[in-house]
């Protein structure tokens, strides 16, 4: 499983130092000094980029204009269908309007709901309309089961056979979350998280299930933040 580092321009060495190649930029971030051209130099050395649409940070995703501006202003490989936390209805609604807007080998979709009965009717309607790639949100491990139960429905679906798999972000649990999905599904593309900053931001190595939040801003121990990149590679076994 690859792993994408969520970070600010602070971050930028450790994914050179690192020589991650599979990004999520979040587009509301894409005025930020740099962070667009960053990518779209990473883009041009051959890396892959997803782009997300703000949805996880603001309730429901940001413009959709703004969203494709910092796709096509990278050259972006993905983009996250807009969706809106726990709201199987409003996202399906919302991917109407705007799937037609990313070309049909470039969409990943997050179904949304707010348990596996609405998750599951968000899923098939977003399927429907064609994807390349399914994402599920972290907030889904606080449901029963779990994202394991996530992807247990996808395979009892037949979903897992023609969908690459990206986990967004952690919970609570990095390592946890990481070794459980594999566990039963060992061909999940990707996950991403800013966890080994937002762990360093608090003097704090990988190794607790008490959740951190990234600071765009806040300064870190770049140590402790290549501890944390290394404790989360071993967990995915990447080829990054």
């Amino acid at each position: 499983m690859k792993y994408a580092l969520i970070t600010g321009p602070t971050g930028f060495p450790l994914i050179m130092d690192f020589r991650l190649s599979y990004h999520l930029v979040l587009a509301q971030y894409a005025s930020t000094l740099g962070y667009i051209d960053f990518y779209k130099t990473r883009h041009l050395a051959g890396d892959f980029i997803m782009v997300d649409n703000g949805a996880a940070e603001f309730g429901k995703s940001i413009g959709m204009d703004d969203i494709v501006t910092a796709a096509e202003g990278i050259g972006a490989d993905e983009i996250i269908v807009p969706d809106v936390l726990d709201d199987s209805e409003a996202t399906i609604a919302l991917a109407k309007e705007t799937y037609w807007r990313i070309p049909m080998m470039k969409r990943a979709i997050v179904p949304q709901g707010h348990d596996w009965v609405s998750w599951f009717h968000c899923l098939t309607e977003l399927v429907s309309l064609g994807c390349q790639t399914i994402c599920i949100a972290k907030r889904y491990e606080r449901l029963p089961g779990g994202r394991v139960r996530a992807l247990q429905i996808l395979a009892e679906n037949h979903m897992l056979l023609n969908h690459h798999i990206h986990l967004l972000g952690f919970d609570q649990d990095p390592i946890a979350e990481v070794c459980g999905a594999l566990s039963f599904y060992s061909d999940i593309r990707g996950v991403d998280s800013a966890a080994p900053i937002a762990y360093a931001q608090k003097g704090m190595e990988i190794n607790t299930n008490v959740h951190e939040s990234y600071e765009w801003n806040k300064s870190y121990s770049y140590e402790l933040a290549v501890g944390n990149v290394n404790t989360i590679l071993n967990a995915c076994n990447p080829e990054y």
